[in-house]
């Protein structure tokens, strides 16, 4: 009837509605009322890995800071950072 999520909300299955963790909450009162009772909520979903694109935009500097490289040291010196950053994260 209810499921868990990864954040401070519970979905309620029957109508797709979110419900607050919020002890003012008429629903969120009901669903601790069905925890009570015995019921358990469905565990939520697990979080996937991140992607090898998603890996990469995390680390590569920003791009105003790989122009400056490129200004200051050339291409071949950023061309350098950014494959330790592809050889670490490659295409899948």
């Amino acid at each position: 009837m209810y499921k868990l999520t990864d954040s401070e909300t519970i979905i309620r299955i029957s109508d797709g509605a979110s419900i607050p963790n919020d002890p003012d909450n008429t629903d969120y009162a009901e669903y601790l009322e069905w925890v009570a009772d015995g019921n358990t909520a469905t565990a939520a979903d697990a979080i996937p890995d991140p992607t090898y694109q998603e890996n990469r935009v995390k680390e590569y500097p920003p791009i105003g800071d790989q122009l400056d490289d490129i200004y200051h040291n050339g291409l071949t010196k950023w061309k350098a950072t950014i494959k330790v950053i592809k050889d670490k994260y490659p295409k899948e």
